[in-house]
């Protein structure tokens, strides 16, 4: 018997081969791709890789325009640029699978590791995916995949593989028909081939960042006064500030000024409290997203990289967890006394050694696939990290140490000061006990604030009462981090996929900026030409309700096909509108907007914009636009040497507009186009029976010869 174990990556197949083997593993190769074959309990074991996705959505036959829904599985280089380097992969576990009685799938357990086990099994092994049992693990130490090992699930998890590939449907359902009808839109309103994009969570994403911009442009700062007293004692300054915040009226403002400084000013009452702050919940990739770029300035995406880079060297838990709960048969003790063989963690490891019981404090949310993320107690070799990979294990070791400590105790401190029945408040804070803080203050910041002592009733001695004048600020622009809080918030995307949406919003030239994000011109012509036309696209509610019947399928609680049919429905109905609405919203796309902009396509030159879509998405917008002129091109008139059509044709190099005869190379008539607005045509003729065509752009119509000699060209209208 011999059995076959898939793995999602090279490495992380040798990190099994090496923990199960009892003794090594023999290293061998098909075409450039290793595998590994080694014995287990008198068993034949072969651990091979996939290299992630081997297998990806596309068209059935050749379509052109949209919609589009007849999609199959094909190997990825077939359907992407680049992927060329899968083909040994796929050839490698067919190979094997032949060889093999047995198989077990141990990718990643989640729904994109189900996905690419699933697709292996099926049409690189070609075996049934109900043949495979299932390696469930949440780190690559040794303990824990011999535990996967010796405790297989009997079945892949079939609801994570249905709603992996319900995702993976729909995404292709709404990213390809959507960025194909907005590439028609702007071809067939400017004449000009561009590509842009949207997408089923790429568009309601975008949305949520144009409304913080029109609530950034619409804002009208409003004027307030605050009124601040600056006070001595011991030989040091203080200020305290008016009990009313803010003072709308400046006349009140003064009235208080004038008042409070008749005096005499005194300590009305003194309170202290004491405060414990207990530490922060373990990490779920959000909050470790947020506390990365607080602290680094990483992007959630390159935090993501980094922490799958620990994962896939054993020193950290799998980093896609939406859990804020560790493991309950985790074994904190053997952790610490790995951790304490480090001198940065030592003395926090072995004061947490010294307790009788070890509780972590834990968050609310839970996730069925794994735990929060923890150090698993393998320690990297000295100068084996790089610099961010450094940083972010420091962070992950110090969080998971901050969760066993004491509380911190702060020390809250409010002075209530009249003065002539005016009350100011001076405040301070200290921290009395660290607790916590020792460990993880380095990436936690509090104000320490130090007051001496008061007494109720002492008399203050007052330097200056003043007031300032201030101006209410506009809402602030969303960080990186910030929007991935936003997404969790509104339920759009998953902790897998939301990192990316925001770096495909940055590479389509829509958004800007890496601290305060900004969205550029391009990107709010895009909403704005969607929510006028067809606002389901953009669709927050929509999108939430799609990714809620995707955990449903996940949950065994909907069928995978009933979503699926559900979902294209819905578009065929956006579909339709829009198309009716095509030429409008190519308009809006090129037309200037209120931010200054000139037209879509210097905006987009300027952001960006015309890059490759990801995946195959540009190859199948780009046939489907250029395939407009396959179904029949337009035709404005009849030859004037030959009789045979005149028809609008584009230059495949420039993408330019012209007239050529259908008889070409046989008959070689053409002639140019404007380059901009619809092109009508008119059954007139003018010189020499050159075609008259109508011209419509911005709001105005003429018409036109197309023979630039013509005695009438230059004035451009006829």
């Amino acid at each position: 018997m011999v059995t076959l174990i898939i793995a999602e990556k090279p490495n992380v197949a040798r990190k099994i081969a090496y923990a199960l083997a009892e003794g090594k593993p023999v290293r061998k190769t098909i075409g450039k791709v290793p595998y590994y074959e080694f014995t287990r309990d008198g068993k034949r074991i072969i651990v091979a890789p996939a290299v992630g996705h081997l297998f990806s959505l596309a068209p059935k036959t050749k379509t052109y325009g949209y919609p589009v829904f007849d999609i199959e599985w094909v190997p990825v280089y077939a359907a992407e640029k680049g992927k060329g380097y899968a083909k040994d992969y796929i050839k490698a576990l067919a190979t094997l699978a032949k060889r093999a009685d047995e198989f077990v799938v141990a990718c990643d357990y989640d729904t994109e590791g189900e996905v690419i086990g699933y697709t292996a099994l099926k049409y690189a092994c070609g075996v049934e995916p109900s043949r495979a049992r299932r390696m469930k693990f949440s780190a690559l130490t040794k303990k824990d995949l011999l535990r996967a090992w010796y405790n297989l699930e009997p079945t892949i998890n079939f609801g994570m593989a249905d709603a992996g590939i319900a995702r993976h449907v729909l995404d292709w359902y709404w990213g390809v028909n959507l960025s194909r009808a907005l590439t028609s839109a702007i071809k067939r309103a400017s004449g000009k081939w561009q590509v842009l994009s949207t997408g089923r969570v790429q568009g309601p994403t975008l949305k949520f960042l144009v409304d913080r911009e029109r609530e950034i442009a619409n804002f009208k700062p409003t004027p307030y006064w605050v009124i601040k007293m600056l006070l001595e004692k011991n030989g040091e300054q203080y200020t305290a500030v008016y009990e009313k915040e803010r003072i709308l009226d400046e006349d009140e403002a003064k009235l208080i000024v004038e008042e409070a400084k008749k005096g005499p000013a005194f300590v009305e009452k003194v309170e202290v409290k004491q405060q414990n702050r207990h530490p922060p919940v373990p990490f779920d990739l959000g909050t470790l997203q947020r506390e990365a770029y607080s602290a680094f300035g990483y992007s959630p995406k390159k935090t993501l990289e980094i922490a799958q880079k620990l994962y896939e060297k054993g020193y950290t838990s799998y980093p896609r967890t939406s859990s804020q709960k560790l493991p309950k048969n985790l074994n904190f003790r053997s952790i610490l006394q790995n951790l304490a063989k480090l001198p940065e963690y030592k003395p926090f490891a072995h004061a947490l050694l010294g307790k009788e019981r070890l509780k972590p404090v834990e968050g609310k949310k839970d996730d069925p696939a794994h735990p929060a993320i923890y150090p698993t107690g393998e320690l990297p070799k000295q100068g084996e990290l790089t610099k961010d990979e450094a940083n972010l294990y420091d962070l992950i070791v110090r969080r998971f140490l901050a969760l066993f400590m004491e509380p911190a105790v702060r020390e809250i401190m409010k002075v209530v000061i009249n003065s002539n029945s005016h009350r100011f408040i001076l405040g301070g804070a200290r921290t009395v006990k660290e607790g916590w803080l020792k460990v993880y203050g380095k990436y936690v910041k509090f104000d320490e604030v130090i007051l001496p002592a008061f007494r109720e009733g002492e008399p203050v001695k007052v330097i200056q009462i003043k007031r300032e004048k201030k101006k209410t600020k506009p809402p602030a622009r969303y960080s990186p981090a910030a929007v991935i809080k936003r997404m969790e918030d509104l339920g759009i995307g998953t902790k897998a996929t939301r990192a990316q949406i925001l770096e495909t919003l940055y590479s389509r030239g829509y958004i800007e900026g890496k601290r305060k994000i900004k969205v550029t011109p391009l990107g709010m012509r895009v909403v704005e030409a969607l929510e006028k036309n067809v606002p389901d696209i953009v669709s927050v509610e929509l999108t939430r309700a799609f990714e809620e019947k995707m955990e449903e399928i996940m949950a065994g609680k909907a069928d995978k096909e009933g979503v699926i049919e559900e979902s294209k429905n819905q578009l065929i109905k956006i579909l339709k509108v829009f198309k009716e609405r095509e030429m409008d919203i190519g308009k809006m796309l090129m037309e200037t907007t209120g931010t200054g902009a000139t037209t879509s396509k210097t905006a987009a030159r300027k952001a960006g914009a015309v890059k490759e879509l990801s995946e195959e998405e540009e190859r199948a917008v780009k046939k489907a636009v250029d395939g407009e002129e396959k179904k029949g091109p337009l035709v404005i008139g009849k030859c004037p040497k030959c009789g045979g059509d005149l028809v609008v044709r584009y230059n495949r190099r420039t993408g330019k507009r012209f007239v050529g005869c259908s008889n070409w190379p046989k008959c070689n008539v053409t002639y140019p186009l404007l380059q901009r607005g619809e092109i009508i045509p008119t059954n007139k003729t003018c010189c020499g029976g050159a075609p008259v065509v109508k011209i419509r752009e911005k709001g105005r119509e003429y018409e036109i010869c197309v023979d630039m000699n013509c005695r009438d060209w230059k004035k451009g209208k006829k």
